[in-house]
């Protein structure tokens, strides 16, 4: 079971009622429940997705369709599946991060610590993303890649990687 931790933000723009809404358990998967949360860089719309458990975290932009409540949680599988093929993981391994998520349920986000680092993320992400010179300049590849290597001091220092690598293992390398 996939639940997704929506901010208020994320609730409003996804339209969820608070009846859709519904009590997250904790996850079995090796990632974990994910947050969400959305910001702005010049006139897009970009999402960000974070781990609960490992901090692993990457950005979506909003292309020209909207994104809705029955089409975020495909978008999210595939940014999960293509940021751990750039990080050199297996077929195998990214089976095993994604087979535990077969069905995804909305929920609020009920960790003030864990927002918090979400929201250290999205200054970062910004930032970096402005600093490359904006969406249609930067290496949002690249970004992604150092964003999950910043030490956090939640997990004691280990950046996300580190974390990924002990519930996933070792990426293999690609021949």
């Amino acid at each position: 079971m996939l639940y997704l931790k929506c901010t208020a933000e994320i609730q409003k723009v996804l339209k969820l009622s608070k009846a859709s809404l519904v009590e997250a358990e904790p996850s079995s998967a090796p990632l974990g429940n994910w947050y969400i949360n959305r910001f702005k860089v010049g006139r897009h719309n970009c999402f960000v997705f974070m781990s609960e458990n490992t901090y692993l975290s990457f950005i979506m932009y909003q292309g020209k369709k909207p994104v809705t409540a029955k089409t975020l949680p495909n978008m999210m599988l595939s940014g999960i599946a293509q940021l751990l093929e750039m990080r050199g993981y297996s077929d195998a391994a990214i089976d095993t991060a994604l087979t535990p998520y077969h069905s995804g349920l909305f929920t609020k986000t009920d960790s003030r610590s864990v927002l918090g680092v979400l929201n250290d993320l999205v200054v970062c992400y910004r930032a970096m993303i402005e600093v490359g010179g904006g969406l249609q300049s930067c290496n949002l590849t690249d970004i992604i890649l150092k964003i999950n290597t910043m030490p956090q001091r939640t997990l004691q220092w280990p950046h996300a990687w580190d974390a990924v690598e002990a519930n996933l293992g070792n990426p293999e390398t690609k021949h």
